[in-house]
């Protein structure tokens, strides 16, 4: 019978049983932090700094944009009010235009009629 079942046959385990760490816990917590500084300086300082960097730039890049869009605002209002002022400049000169033809249409037309 014992041959049939040869895990019932468990020996007994020495004094502490499950919780005799011995020298077992020391060493896994050592190895873990080990493990985590060579992990800090290995991987994830490097990378840390990779996405600060990535950071800087991006707010940079987007403090730069828009001050040119700023510039850009501040350049397309002063042409804006240029071509308002040059609109307003032409009509007064086609007005002024319209006015002389008028003239001295008038006055070609009142040449004709007293020569005829």
């Amino acid at each position: 019978m014992n041959q049939l079942f040869p895990l019932l046959h468990l020996e007994e385990v020495g004094a502490g049983g499950l919780f005799d760490f011995g020298a077992t816990l020391p060493l896994l917590a050592l190895q873990f932090v080990i493990l985590t500084v060579v992990l800090n300086g290995l991987l994830y300082d490097p990378l840390l700094n990779t996405i600060n960097d990535r950071n800087d730039y991006i707010v940079n890049n987007l403090s730069e944009a828009s001050s040119l869009i700023k510039e850009a605002s501040s350049i397309t209002e002063k042409y804006e009010l240029d071509l308002q002022s040059a609109k307003k400049q032409i009509q007064l000169d086609i007005i002024k235009s319209q006015k002389k033809t008028k003239r001295s249409l008038g006055l070609r037309i009142t040449k004709f009629t007293t020569n005829m």
